[in-house]
């Protein structure tokens, strides 16, 4: 797998980076509830992000992501801290007001986040 990734280039390395990243943040704030954020580095606003509302127990739900060309990927390279905090600004009702109107400008970066929250590691079949 480690080969794979290799071979794939920087821009797997930069998608691996922000998976890691996103489960970094995910694991010190668990889940996001419904609302709008900011991710913020360098107390500048780099991001925004929209959870749509859901139901209680629901296990599977989407987050869903635009980056500027400002948000720098958190590595060992670049060790920039990154925080995620309820918004100041607009709160999107929808995901299709999210998408819309919030701000994309040229080299803007859209992430979609498919979260599994659950009590239970998965089973494999090994």
């Amino acid at each position: 797998m480690i080969r794979f990734l290799l071979r794939g280039g920087r821009r797997i390395a930069a998608i691996c980076v922000l998976l890691s990243a996103l489960g970094a943040w995910s694991a010190l704030l668990a889940q996001l509830d419904y609302d709008t954020y900011d991710i913020v580095q360098a107390e500048a606003v780099v991001g925004t992000i929209h959870v749509p509302e859901r139901v209680a127990g629901q296990e599977v739900y989407a987050e869903y992501r635009v980056l500027s060309s400002r948000y720098i990927y958190p590595s060992q390279k670049d060790p920039v801290a990154t925080e995620i905090r309820s918004s100041t600004g607009v709160h999107y009702t929808s995901v299709a007001n999210f998408f819309t109107t919030v701000p994309f400008p040229e080299g803007s970066r859209y992430v979609l986040v498919a979260a599994f929250d659950s009590a239970s590691l998965p089973r494999t079949t090994e």
